[in-house]
């Protein structure tokens, strides 16, 4: 039985909210259902014992998401219909409690929902018929609240049988895709004090069956850990991606809908949603990308919302690559604009495959870190240790997945980017072939040998002559790497966009210009990148 406490408490939008998620969950199941179908029927031409086998299983691991999808699509009307019962009655109960709060000789018991005549003594003038016309709503009203409790029950138990016959074991669906003995559980999964290679070494040692677990209920940590292969990484990120984009763009909507009618913190809200969704739609439009025709693989490596928001996407399959570069950018850099660095890793990308067509190459956008958001906080280097540690785990992750023979890998920091990746390579080791600094204010250090870097590596320098960085004072982040005395092998960049007389010619316009087409540090960067030597 509802109380009439439990009825006034209810919230019938959580329920609404509840049958929103499950739709969601019962389109992505039969989604999937059919992209295994669409593969399956890719094997047309594939013949023999092991490839009717194959269709079999494939067959009926089909079969178990088309049925779960048919059974979960029975919860959210039921949820519905609950919330829908539960608004009723208690637009009932508020009707009851405002006639009680209009009679003052009335009274409602707020824990049994009885509604009582009350009165009596020196100060009550009402004549007996009165008081018997107040008792006998006082009876009304209490029976309308019994009414409403009864509808509310009745409904509560219409749903439990409805979420009742959508089941597994109604469903007659058990642990068949991955079994009760190869689920992994978070205390399975290494602590945030495994090294890339610890982590690499115990997700080898897991069943195809037990990895798979992994990925589908636990894909917000394998998603973000360095050691796990890209491919894995990539499916574990997709899933919650393709859920958080769905509501976040949903609830855009919603906001942007009520027009006018909006409040200031809505206004806020929706202002926050434009900037996060701008940066989930750049993604996504690499995710859909299909490959081929210079159009690269994309892989979603690590990704967040929370506040300035991250994003770590790979264009290429870095595991399998020749030469990987990872792009760090700075000041001003987060999940909104990183739109704007992609299409910065895709020119890199491009360049390097036309400098070295018979090699494969992967290119990432490393938004893996709190940058600074304006050049007043870009003074502090806070941000930069902040991403020391990060920043080295991840290139450590690159060498513990690679597979094959060992690939040539490049990080190249832009501005204050640069100061994170020469933090990076201080306090431990950066497990990097070349360090490249672009338009750098300065790296934390007074000279290239200060670096902790591998044996061979090699430090690069650029620094366009009309870049306003320049100007920026060596007491800040110290000397800049592009100095005689620092001792970085110093590359040529175009001079960029001229200044105005009053800033000495430097220009904001030229401290973004490293990544022009035809321009001198392009195609440097590339040549750095496939292990070519700048001009």
């Amino acid at each position: 039985m509802v109380s009439f406490a439990d009825l006034r408490a209810a919230d019938p939008g959580a329920y609404d909210d509840m049958a929103d998620h499950w739709a969601r969950l019962a389109s992505n199941l039969s989604a999937t259902g059919g992209d295994i179908k669409t593969a399956v029927d890719g094997l047309a031409d594939w013949g023999g014992e092991a490839a009717e086998a194959a269709r079999a299983h494939f067959a009926d691991v089909r079969s178990g998401y088309d049925t779960a999808a048919e059974y979960l699509e029975k919860v959210p009307p039921a949820l519905r219909a609950l919330a829908d019962a539960i608004t009723e009655a208690q637009d009932v109960i508020d009707g009851v409690a405002n006639t009680v709060d209009s009679h003052r000789n009335l009274a409602l018991d707020g824990g049994s929902g009885e509604v009582r005549e009350i009165g009596g003594g020196p100060g009550d003038h009402r004549s007996e018929d009165e008081r018997r016309r107040d008792r006998e709503t006082a009876q009304d009203l209490s029976d309308t609240v019994r009414a409403a409790l009864d509808d509310a029950t009745e409904a509560d138990r219409i749903a439990t049988t409805a979420l009742d016959s959508a089941s597994p074991d109604s469903a007659g669906l058990e642990l068949e895709a991955v079994g009760a003995s190869n689920i992994i559980t978070p205390s399975d999964i290494p602590g945030d004090d495994a090294t890339p290679a610890e982590v690499k070494r115990w997700w080898d040692s897991l069943t195809p069956m037990e990895q798979e677990s992994a990925v589908y209920t636990h894909g917000d940590m394998i998603g973000g850990m360095d050691g796990i292969p890209a491919e894995d990484r990539d499916r574990a990120n997709r899933i919650r991606f393709a859920e958080e984009h769905t509501e976040l763009t949903a609830r855009r909507d919603e906001l942007d809908g009520l027009g006018d009618d909006r409040t200031l913190a809505q206004d806020r809200e929706l202002d926050s949603l434009n900037d996060t969704l701008r940066g989930l739609d750049s993604i996504d439009e690499r995710l859909r990308a299909e490959p081929g025709d210079g159009t690269p693989q994309a892989y979603l490596l690590d990704y967040s919302t929370e506040g300035n928001g991250r994003g770590v996407v790979a264009l290429g399959n870095p595991d399998t690559a020749d030469n990987v570069v990872t792009s760090v950018p700075g000041t001003g850099s987060n999940l909104s604009g990183i739109g704007g660095e992609l299409d910065r890793s895709e020119l890199i990308l491009a360049e390097a495959d036309r400098l070295s067509r018979s090699s494969e190459n992967a290119a990432i956008t490393w938004v893996g870190y709190d940058a600074p958001q304006d050049l007043a906080a870009a003074t502090s280097a806070d941000y930069a240790d902040g991403a020391a540690g990060d920043l080295r785990d991840f290139q450590d992750g690159l060498r513990a997945t690679h597979t094959g023979d060992g690939s040539h890998n490049t990080v190249i920091g832009h501005s204050y980017g640069s100061t994170a990746i020469g933090h990076s390579a201080q306090g431990g080791e950066l497990d990097v072939d070349n360090v490249v600094f672009i338009g750098s204010p300065g790296v934390g250090v007074d000279s290239a040998s200060e670096l902790d870097l591998p044996d061979g590596a090699d430090v690069y320098a650029s620094t366009a002559e009309n870049d306003i960085i320049r100007g920026t004072p060596p007491f800040v982040h110290g000397p800049q790497p592009v100095g005689d005395d620092f001792g970085a092998e110093v590359f040529s960049s175009s001079p960029g966009t001229d200044g105005a007389w009053y800033t000495g010619g430097y220009s904001t316009e030229a401290h973004s210009e490293y990544w022009n087409q035809d321009s001198d540090s392009l195609d440097n960067m590339a040549t750095i990148v496939v292990g070519g030597t700048p001009d």
